[in-house]
């Protein structure tokens, strides 16, 4: 099976481009904390409250929404691949293979980076579901999707939670389902509530040494809060605080590759000249690496938007798509072009 030759023109998700941004503030506050090595335990050995706080709300809370648009991402790319490329599976494998590249020496400043475990997942799982049947592939995709989900949660979550949520963003995005839940947001509320639900319930029942050593309720509570984040995300996209959220979270998602490789190499950075962050504060250097993270995203959000003002894509979306489609590659409207898939550690 190939997409269709002949599929219409689509406009850009914005609301896509908006989680991702969210999604991205997240992965920055997940991944500072092991990079310049901020302590989890105070004096007398118990967690630190800002390192629970982490681990409760925040690890593990966004990569699944990374993944999950990751797959969502591929299946909108691959309505429209052959008529971009008489050869678009080649084409999709160079773009897994230029992340793979990308994520090889991402791990030399960053070990346990997402971007080279999300390529070769993209290699084994992905690809190979673009030869399902077209009348099959949302339905399998999705079983084949939601099975693997609960093998990675049941698993503890982490890495193995990428090749399911994949596939079922691959089948959300194909199918077209996405553009259909957002406008409705009835049922954006009802699958909110549901998820808050089984979170509230979830903590409820457990206690933070339960959820640390059973990782798998972690991962599951992950998974449901996850939900919750996006689809209040999506729903405050329908208030009047719409445009302040595009404004702020859209540039950041639209350049997530290059944004996601710059904050390494900022915090790096960071390292360099506050090589003890612990010493700003008493809460173990949480509430410095807070400040730090609020600047290196106010500088991104503000270099992003000058920079998609002149140039319309992020230095390396642009080298990604170029590598994916080739150098003669149409080139399009800022408000059609394909979202790059976002990234988390």
């Amino acid at each position: 099976m190939t997409p269709s030759p002949h599929a219409a023109p689509r406009r850009r998700i914005v609301a896509l481009d908006v989680v991702r941004g969210f999604a991205l503030c997240g992965i920055l506050l997940v991944n500072l904390p092991p990079m310049i090595r901020l302590g989890a335990l105070d004096a007398q050995g118990d967690p630190l409250a800002f390192f629970r706080f982490y681990e409760d709300f925040v690890q593990n809370r966004f990569f699944p929404i990374f993944s999950f648009l990751f797959g969502i991402g591929f299946g909108l790319m691959w309505l429209s691949a052959s008529a971009r490329s008489p050869r678009p599976r080649l084409a999709l494998l160079r773009r897994f293979l230029f992340l793979a590249v990308i994520g090889i020496l991402h791990q030399l400043l960053q070990p346990g980076e997402a971007l080279l475990p999300y390529a070769l997942a993209g290699i084994v799982v992905l690809l190979p579901a673009t030869w399902i049947p077209e009348r099959l592939l949302a339905p399998i995709a999705s079983v084949i999707g939601a099975v693997l989900l609960a093998f990675g949660v049941l698993s503890g979550g982490g890495p193995a939670l990428i090749p399911g949520l994949f596939l079922l963003g691959f089948a959300i995005g194909w199918s077209g389902f996405v553009r259909s839940v957002l406008d409705h947001p009835g049922r954006l509320a009802l699958v909110g509530g549901g998820a808050l639900a089984v979170s509230v319930i979830g903590f409820a029942t457990t206690d933070y040494l339960t959820r640390q050593i059973n990782q798998w309720i972690n991962a599951g509570l992950g998974i449901a809060m996850a939900l919750v984040y996006v689809v209040v995300i999506l729903l405050l996209l329908r208030t009047p605080v719409k445009k302040p959220l595009q404004a702020v979270f859209s540039p950041l998602g639209r350049m997530a590759l290059s944004n996601y490789v710059g904050a390494t190499i900022l915090i790096i950075a960071v390292k360099l000249f506050l090589p003890d962050l612990s010493r700003f504060d008493s809460h173990g250097g949480y509430v410095a690496a807070l400040v730090v993270c609020l600047g290196i995203l106010a500088l991104q959000v503000v270099v992003s938007r000058l920079w998609l003002h002149r140039f319309g894509q992020g230095p390396l979306e642009k080298l990604w798509r170029r590598v994916t489609w080739g150098p003669a590659a149409r080139a399009t409207h800022p408000s059609t072009r394909e979202s790059s898939p976002a990234i988390e550690r």
